[in-house]
């Protein structure tokens, strides 16, 4: 199959685009989330992911529950603001904090 040139860029950026989204984790504490409340908070690192920058507490973010659950991902937000923070090899993920 012979793919037109002009198609192979809009089809790997498309499919990076959609690709990034499925990076994640989740841990459960106690019961898990009860409520509607969340703090989002972002995790930064140096080199690519080797040497963090700052701390996200968790524990902190969930103000005294001992049920809530603690989400790990690179969102949208972390995929716009990867061209500018890209060059100086510092990456970023949501941490989003579910009480």
């Amino acid at each position: 199959m012979n793919v037109p040139s002009r198609l192979v860029r809009p089809v790997v950026l498309l499919s990076l685009l959609a690709a990034s989204g499925c990076v994640g984790h989740t841990h459960v504490v106690g019961l898990g989330a009860t409520g509607t409340g969340s703090v989002t908070e972002r995790q930064y690192y140096l080199l690519f992911g080797l040497v963090p920058i700052n701390e996200v507490d968790s524990q902190r973010a969930a103000a005294d529950l001992t049920s809530y659950t603690v989400e790990t991902g690179f969102g949208l937000v972390d995929l716009l603001l990867s061209p500018v923070l890209l060059p100086l090899t510092v990456t970023s993920r949501s941490v989003v904090v579910r009480t």
